[in-house]
């Protein structure tokens, strides 16, 4: 029996002469791969490969129960949101994190609805605190949700103490003359970490912290393997 939901492409690679396996992400069942067979041929099933874009509200329907299923419905769900440049390759960094990092088949609402609120975001707000806050949303819905307010022995956060992030332990208190070259770039100022917390990014050093933190929590997750879409914001450089 076939399922059907809704849900946006987030990752696709040709398969054989004329199919595409695409990763999605859909609001009842999660992330999921499926196959669609014969859509990059010329004709009907052309045009229903073409939906195959990212950003794209799509109605899907798929069957089977191994890994990768078999594609079956696939009509646009709605208009496409069109990004270009930086909002373009932060809309791409965001789904590569999801490829990554989510489970397969493990349904989120609220993940998927605020996937929804950002790439429209994306289109007309300010970049960094876009993907800031989803990527703590993100490591929250896989259960390591950053605490910006205690330390890993409990006490309140102060804003005069530095901060040694230590992955799955928390802010353990430091003192930054104290610590080698090395462990200084997982040194945090409570200052920073209060105003991380209140997502206030209009300080830039604030906001390098931010996405300094950013990377360590993500690190031990993603692995050695790179980012795809980080390399291309370098395009972005002058």
């Amino acid at each position: 029996m076939a399922n059907t939901d809704l849900g946006y492409l987030l990752h696709s690679r040709p398969y054989r002469d004329s199919s595409v396996i695409g990763d999605f992400l859909l609001q009842h069942h999660g992330r999921v791969s499926l196959l669609y067979k014969g859509v990059r041929k010329a004709g009907k099933q052309g045009a229903k490969g073409r939906l195959l874009q990212p950003f794209s509200p799509l109605a899907v329907g798929f069957e089977g129960r191994n890994e990768l299923k078999s594609g079956r419905l696939l009509e646009a769900a709605g208009p496409s949101v069109f990004l270009v440049g930086a909002q373009l390759y932060s809309g791409l960094y965001i789904n590569e994190l999801l490829v990554r990092l989510l489970h397969r088949e493990e349904a989120s609402a609220p993940l998927f609805a605020f996937y929804q609120q950002v790439i429209q975001a994306l289109r007309t707000e300010p970049i960094e605190p876009i993907l800031r806050r989803f990527e703590r949303q993100l490591l929250a819905e896989l259960g390591y949700e950053l605490t910006l307010l205690w330390d890993a022995e409990g006490e309140a956060i102060r804003s005069q103490q530095h901060y040694l992030y230590v992955p799955d332990q928390g802010f353990v208190p430091t003192s930054p003359l104290t610590l080698e070259q090395p462990l200084r770039t997982r040194c945090f100022s409570g200052e920073h970490l209060l105003a991380i917390e209140r997502h206030a990014y209009h300080d830039s050093e604030v906001a390098q912290a931010a996405k300094r933190l950013s990377r360590l929590a993500l690190a031990p997750h993603l692995g050695d393997k790179p980012l795809h879409s980080r390399e291309l914001f370098k395009q972005l450089s002058p």
